[in-house]
């Protein structure tokens, strides 16, 4: 299927010397609060100026207090994915540096950049959930002198003990420490903690106490790191936030006019409907926690024949759990909006990492032939906007309409521009104008138009008295018939005449190309990989090579026309994706390219690992 007569957004970027960034990694233990000192600190960054990214660097699903590690990059430009390795390293306990498990995990000491800085908790005795994970530098004494690395000991495990009585506060102190070395103003600290934990609390002052006994503590021994610091300036009234990939999409659908959403906890889709349920409820709408996926996606169905925009978020297992739900939507010509946010599989798999692996389920799921449209976003602040168009296009085709990512995109944090809800529009699509549109007074839900698009109504409306919505194929009126006539005619309906007005839709978002137009190197790819392939690409151009890349933004109906120019233009193009058996170059092939195995190659990455620029440079 191709989509043809649209533009292909083209951008040629600046070279990435210009950027000045640095990168940080706090590594701990699940539940000893490192998750929010790394949080912490990228919001204190972003007030300061800086483009700030946080993401889950190593998070582990099982129940238990296993090695967690949480990565942030702060720049003076935007940034949309990490780097290759850390400038400082926090380490709140030994797995920081060696994996204590002998079960082959590589701990994040393995990323520290030459010439980085190690903070380190050098307290005797650490307590749960750290106990018996002592950091000990001279377990690595050797790595840390081949990496030249510069130590910086306090300890903070036991000052947080002894000074404030609650241990959880070492993290704050690490915080007092680096803004100390980084030259950061206490002043932006305590208005987080005033934003957090309200001014003049009992927890603002504990953390004000705490910050402010590392910052003297750093300041006594004469840590300093000037060649860390950024030139940040703070902006005046400004309106950036920093966004969860999912917050973005549930944002962005709320605005759209969504009022229904049913779902069941899933990583890493959970934080929509966590979203969902705070905000939804303030603009009249609805969420329901359904007891398992299927039942959700069945509840959306509802929720989208009663009127309302209705939609639904999942992953891997649940999202195969609905399979049977899309189908029936797909028959009954109902709009639904579900988001796929994918992880690493098959089965369980790995619900806290990274993958693109349930693409052609997106793509081909549910049995059957019907119409589908699968859309991508490339960051928060497209996947917003993005959300308008996923509303909009459901209702105007009546079918299913995919939002695709990955963990990567969906659970960390970007630093996003002002997002403007005013361009929004909604379009409905085709809804009963008069009383009845069938014969006799009856209301055909499945009329046979020319264009293949049948007027909805919905319950309550005046003079309809019966909608008869069935997932066996059916007359216009939505009687059960097997009859080979009608069954040719819904059929046709259902899928031919929809597409060939789907692929000449303008508002399928078109894909965007970063990068010279002569360029003979190429990259295509979607989701999470946006930020990586573009440094990638930068990182070439100061080498002196040309490259380029295009971020498909509409997977189905697959844009293959423009691929097909793009990918004629390169001398080799690389496609980008978290898939052992490439779905998204096979993609290619199957509806833009042919094999064409010299030219078309691949970089993937299926280890739950983020993509990072050496990542796909080294894999080239």
């Amino acid at each position: 299927m191709d989509i043809s007569d649209r533009d292909v957004l083209f951008m040629v970027e600046a070279g990435g010397s210009h950027m000045r960034s640095i990168q940080v990694c706090g590594a701990g233990r699940a539940g000893d609060g490192t998750n929010t000192n790394i949080s912490m600190l990228g919001q204190v960054l972003k007030d300061l100026g800086a483009w700030a990214f946080v993401w889950r660097e190593e998070v582990y699903s099982n129940i238990q207090t296993r090695d967690t590690a949480f990565g942030l990059r702060a720049a003076d430009v935007p940034v949309y994915g990490p780097d290759d390795e850390f400038d400082i390293l926090e380490a709140f306990d030994q797995g920081a540096f060696v994996d204590w498990t002998g079960e082959g995990r590589v701990p994040p000491l393995a990323r520290l950049r030459k010439g980085g800085i190690v903070l380190y908790d050098s307290s005797p005795r650490l307590e749960y959930p750290n106990a018996g994970h002592e950091v000990r530098p001279e377990q690595v004494e050797a790595e840390l002198k081949a990496r030249e690395a510069r130590l910086f000991g306090l300890p903070m495990g036991r000052m947080a003990k002894e000074q404030f009585g609650n241990y959880i506060v070492r993290g704050t102190i690490a915080l007092g420490v680096l803004a100390h070395m980084l030259g950061l103003p206490e002043e932006a600290f305590a208005r987080r903690f005033v934003r957090i934990f309200g001014e003049g609390s009992d927890l603002f002052r504990l953390n004000l106490e705490a910050f402010r006994a590392g910052l003297e503590y750093a300041r006594a021994e004469g840590w300093e790191l000037p060649d860390l610091r950024l030139p940040l300036t703070p902006r005046e009234d400004d309106e950036r936030q920093l966004l969860l990939g999912n917050e973005a999409v549930a944002l962005g659908s709320i605005v759209a006019g969504c009022r229904f959403y049913a779902g069941y906890p899933i990583t890493p889709a959970s934080e929509v409907l966590e979203y969902m349920a705070e905000k939804l409820p303030s603009v009249g709408g609805v969420v329901f926690q359904a007891d398992s996926e299927m039942a959700a996606a069945h509840h959306v169905i509802g929720g989208s024949v009663a009127g309302a925009r209705a939609m639904t978020a999942t992953s891997g297992p649940g999202f195969s759990l609905m399979q049977e739900a899309i189908s029936a939507a797909g028959m009954t010509e109902t709009p639904v909006v579900i988001v796929v946010s994918q992880r690493g599989g098959p089965a369980t798999g790995l619900p806290t990492k990274v993958g693109q692996e349930d693409l052609n389920e997106t793509v081909f799921g549910g049995h059957g032939d019907f119409a589908r449209i699968v859309l991508a976003p490339t960051e928060p602040e497209d996947a917003f906007y993005m959300m308008e168009k996923a509303f909009n296009l459901a209702d105007r085709y009546q079918c299913p309409v995919f939002v695709i990512y990955d963990q990567m995109f969906a659970q960390s944090t970007y630093t996003t521009p002002p997002l403007d809800p005013s361009r929004f529009t909604i379009d409905r699509g085709k809804v009963v104008a008069a009383p009845a549109n069938g014969h006799n007074g009856r209301y055909r839900r499945y009329a046979l138009t020319e264009d293949g698009i049948s007027p909805r109504a919905f319950p309550g409306m005046p003079g309809i008295h019966t909608i008869y919505v069935n997932t066996n194929e059916h007359t216009e009126e939505g009687y059960i018939t097997e009859e080979m006539v009608v069954r040719k005619a819904m059929v046709e309906k259902r899928v031919v005449k929809r597409m060939q007005l789907i692929v000449r839709d303008r508002d399928l978002p078109s894909p965007v190309v970063h990068g010279p137009a002569d360029a003979p190197i190429g990259f295509i790819g979607y989701g999470s990989v946006y930020g990586p392939v573009l440094e990638a690409v930068e990182r070439l151009a100061e080498k002196g090579q040309k490259a380029k890349f295009m971020a498909l933004r509409t997977i189905w109906p697959f844009p293959g026309r423009e691929v097909r120019r793009f990918v004629d233009s390169c001398r080799v193009v690389y496609v980008v994706e978290y898939s052992a058996t490439a779905q998204l170059k096979g993609l290619v092939q199957r509806e833009a390219t042919g094999p064409m195995p010299r030219k078309l190659r691949s970089v993937l990455r299926y280890d739950g690992r983020p993509m990072t620029p050496g990542y796909v440079l080294q894999s080239l």
